[in-house]
């Protein structure tokens, strides 16, 4: 006769049984106790063979899986067809309840010190090839592209570290910023803040470094050569502002297609006159465009920003644009410039970049990864006066992330390949990893009860293995999933706080996917990538059905996707109610 464990995951759902419910639930177990016959029905078409119905009463069933040996564990109780339809979907590899067993990784002896420091340390480690990378000279801007977890943000890091010790060096009297390090994030740019001051505790060589996100320098350009401060209007709201004053106008463009129209061609391209636009090739924009639709297009655009400057309202772009223009007749900033997720740069942001510094060497330091890129916009670098040529590097050997979480990750993407910003093509795979650790976790839950239960258990679990809080992140598409989550774990007495927290507050991270983009994690949580969660609808909506828009938004959703699951360096969980969303679907 079998013997019988309890999965952990079952003791939360035994509580929200009816009580009579669990009392046949517990007259079965004790009846198996004493030795009496317990009948383990098999599941036509499961996914595992071996997985079993267990009965309770005539209309509830319990599902139990295989452990070693003889064993079986019972996992849930569900009324009879919901328990048949759990144990059809039930796949080999999915856990039955989570093993507080420590997930660190292993890795070649190089890092094997590294791996078993705090992992405040890890997050500032680079790995030794790297070094010549960081401490070098070149003769002009640098640029380093590679996939996810091969050390792109900490060699920047150690970059901008080195530049401002060799001019504390170079130049002990003075103490303005002469570097600037930058990213388009501004979680990101608080974390790069705070490495930096682990970097450099001395306040003198400290003080050399400026960190501010790309919009947070535009408008201190702006903002310091005119009498007002600049507001900033994002695109989605202004699409929507242009829908309604386009549908007022009869204007046969949408308000999605007009702002792509604008950041895309006409300030991508800094086209300033009509014949210009007329002449433009449209790079990256599918729809055809006669000449004579141009000229509504222009008039348009011209009418509908010309109201928005009478209101002090900027797009990022547009106010890179200017500040780019101020830069340009006032001279550059710094010395030095050093960007993080460079991917994600408008043309204009480049411009602004490429006069805040001389050219001359060692002045643009870049890092990026084109597979990442969660905006639209491809540039061709040396089109704005920044050449890479000769001197541009792609990382291919990962060392903060497993083996098991990149192969699983990189089929997010699709096998496309990508161009990025120094014009050379590149694909999602490809790199390899020097860690190996557990398999990720893709989960299919029959409720979102049981979702959030299994991924408190999963949190705990990590918990008692010793990871600290803080090096756990839980993250969702949207604020719902974030504050469902937030609940489930307070109720466990699991502190909390959000991604934006860049302490070291001993508290599980929670926030949207969008706030994972450059950190790093030993343990990160999916939750709520369900079909109906992501792609979202609104996005989709969003589109106007736009038929290139669309496949610009599931695309971003992908690669979005991609980046917040490759913020783990030990282990990845994901988990999703029903379907699973058509982004990982065949992936799990």
């Amino acid at each position: 006769m079998p013997a019988f464990a309890i999965a952990p995951t079952f003791l939360s759902d035994f509580t929200r049984l009816t009580p009579d419910v669990q009392l046949d639930t517990l007259a079965v177990m004790r009846a198996h106790q004493a030795g009496e016959s317990t009948d383990l029905e098999t599941v036509a078409d499961a996914a595992d063979p071996r997985v079993r119905v267990l009965a309770i009463s005539p209309d509830w069933s319990g599902v139990v899986v295989p452990e070693q040996d003889d064993r079986y564990r019972l996992l849930t109780v569900r009324p009879r067809d919901e328990a048949l339809s759990f144990a059809r979907e039930l796949h080999p590899d999915i856990p039955v309840g989570p093993e507080p067993v420590d997930p660190r990784p292993i890795g070649p002896p190089e890092l094997a010190e590294a791996l078993t420091a705090p992992f405040d340390e890890w997050r500032l480690t680079l790995h030794p090839d790297h070094l010549r990378f960081a401490e070098g000279h070149f003769h002009g801007s640098a640029q380093f592209t590679g996939g996810p977890g091969t050390g792109k943000t900490v060699l920047a890091l150690r970059r901008a570290a080195h530049l401002a010790e060799r001019n504390a060096a170079a130049r002990p009297e003075q103490s303005h910023e002469s570097i600037l390090l930058t990213t388009h994030n501004r979680t990101l740019a608080q974390t790069l803040a705070d490495r930096l001051d682990q970097l450099l505790p001395d306040p003198r060589v400290r003080s050399r470094v400026r960190v501010a996100t790309i919009d947070g320098l535009a408008h201190s350009v702006v903002q310091s050569h005119t009498s007002t401060s600049p507001r900033l209007i994002g695109r989605d709201e202004l699409a929507q502002r242009w829908r309604a004053i386009a549908l007022a106008d009869g204007i046969p463009f949408s308000g999605r297609f007009l702002v792509d129209e604008w950041e895309q061609v006409l300030l991508a391209q800094n086209l300033a006159l009509l014949p210009e636009y007329i002449r433009s090739e449209r790079s990256g924009r599918v729809q055809h465009l006669a000449p004579e639709h141009r000229r509504q297009v222009w008039e348009t655009l011209r009418r509908y920003v010309g109201a928005m400057r009478i209101e002090g309202l900027w797009a990022c772009p547009q106010l890179a644009a200017e500040a780019a223009r101020v830069l340009d007749l006032h001279g550059p900033l710094f010395q030095h410039v050093v960007v993080v997720e460079s991917q994600d740069l408008h043309p204009t942001q480049w411009r602004m970049l490429r006069a805040a510094v001389p050219e001359g060497t060692d002045d643009l330091f870049l890092v990026g990864d084109p597979h990442q890129r969660i905006t639209e916009h491809r540039v061709s670098l040396a089109s704005l006066g920044i050449h890479v040529r000769g001197r541009s590097h792609r990382l291919r050997v990962a060392y903060r992330i497993t083996q098991e979480i990149l192969d699983r990750s990189a089929p997010i993407l699709g096998p496309r390949a990508d161009r990025g910003a120094s014009d050379e093509d590149d694909t999602p795979f490809g790199y390899r990893s020097l860690l190996r650790g557990p398999a990720p976790v893709i989960r299919g839950c029959g409720s979102r009860t049981e979702e959030y239960t299994a991924m408190g258990d999963q949190v705990r679990a990590w918990l008692e293995a010793g990871v600290a809080p803080a090096e756990i992140a839980v993250a969702g598409r949207n604020q719902w999933v974030v504050r469902n989550a937030a609940k489930e774990l307070e109720a466990r007495d699991v502190r909390t706080t959000t991604l934006e927290n860049t302490s070291d507050h001993p508290a599980v991270r929670l926030g949207t996917m969008h706030r994972l983009q450059g950190q790093e994690f030993r343990c990160v949580i999916m939750v709520g990538v369900s079909d109906h969660l992501l792609p979202p609808k609104a996005a989709i909506e969003a589109a106007e059905g736009d038929q290139v828009a669309l496949e610009h938004t599931v695309q971003q959703e992908r690669t979005l996707l991609f980046a917040a699951c490759t913020r783990a360096r030990d282990s990845l969980y994901v988990s999703y109610v029903g379907s699973p969303s058509r982004l990982i679907a065949g992936h799990h």
